[in-house]
């Protein structure tokens, strides 16, 4: 069951990644439609995902349990913080490279492909848990990770009021709303659903577009991105079982950070890099390489937590 739900969704992501890249070699997809379609992911389509995501009917039951699942996703960020730290010198990177390595250690795909495979090993009750461990996702992946991409890209420092950006201010009133127990009017949830819903789509097309700029064996001749592939749906994987097998006993709370640490790169990795000034094309090449490898390795790691 594990591998269709996972070969569903990979090829519901190449066909788009397809399609972007054909769309990428005429003048509808040109360099300047992808950055203004990448300005709206970035400053519309994933604030909204992220208000959308945190409209959860509060209770004592849940604030508890959310408090352990979010502690457990802050230890996990921090785990993979330090072999990001580490990946970039003992993989040798350029100039340019070690920022992109970094953001992918540290970010997967923990909505659209881990939230599908956690529902089909946990049922209902793990996808809203696996909701509650993302909650730490959305706040560093626009601040540390736009500080990660930007860095030494191009030559040139990080340049920190880029974290003041629409991403962290949805985060600020995704979680004011939760704490105060405030329900958005259904219309306006069905508004910022929908702009949320294109967030996945888009980002694809985006990254296929990229991907059309580059020559085949530059997207598939760089040996470094195939060792973090490996780091990414692997190590890190094993290292958070490891980390958490000793000190958690429940199968889906041990679990559920697992499958969502073996998930390829982030579909916003290459966004934000085109967005922020990063290495587009370096961000994008990462993503489609992992998610490319992730079909022979989520089923097995979904098949072990289960």
């Amino acid at each position: 069951m594990e591998f269709f739900i996972v070969a569903q969704k990979i090829g519901f992501l190449f066909l788009l990644m397809a399609a972007g890249f054909v769309l990428g070699r005429t003048p509808i997809l040109a360099g300047g439609m992808v950055r203004k379609l990448s300005w709206y992911l970035v400053n519309l389509a994933l604030p909204a995902l992220i208000v959308v995501s945190l409209q959860i009917p509060k209770s004592d039951e849940l604030v508890a349990a959310g408090s352990l699942i979010v502690a457990v996703s802050l230890a996990i960020y921090a785990l993979s913080a330090g072999v990001a730290v580490a990946v970039p010198r003992l993989l040798g990177c350029m100039d340019g490279e070690a920022g992109v390595f970094r953001f992918i250690v540290i970010f997967s795909n923990v909505g659209f492909m881990g939230y599908p495979v956690v529902e089909a090993v946990f049922g209902a009750d793990g996808l809203f848990y696996a909701s509650l461990y993302n909650l730490p996702f959305h706040l560093l992946v626009f601040t540390l990770g736009i500080f990660l991409l930007q860095e030494g890209a191009g030559g040139r420092s990080a340049d920190i009021r880029a974290v003041a950006n629409p991403g962290v201010l949805a985060v600020c009133i995704g979680v004011l709303l939760f704490a105060f127990g405030i329900a958005l009017p259904p219309a306006a949830v069905t508004v910022l659903d929908a702009a949320g819903s294109t967030t996945t789509p888009l980002a694809m097309l985006v990254v296929g577009a990229l991907l059309s700029r580059m020559r085949p064996d530059l997207i598939f001749g760089n040996r470094r991105l195939y060792a973090l592939s490996a780091v990414r749906l692997l190590v890190l994987p094993l290292m958070t079982w490891l980390l958490l097998a000793p000190f958690i006993a429940d199968p889906m709370l041990l679990g559920i950070p697992v499958i969502i640490s073996a998930m390829p790169a982030a579909a916003n990795t290459a966004i934000l890099a085109e967005e922020f000034g990063g290495n587009a094309d370096l961000a994008s090449q990462g993503v489609f390489l992992s998610t490319l490898f992730c079909i022979a390795t989520i089923p097995g790691v979904a098949l072990f937590v289960a």
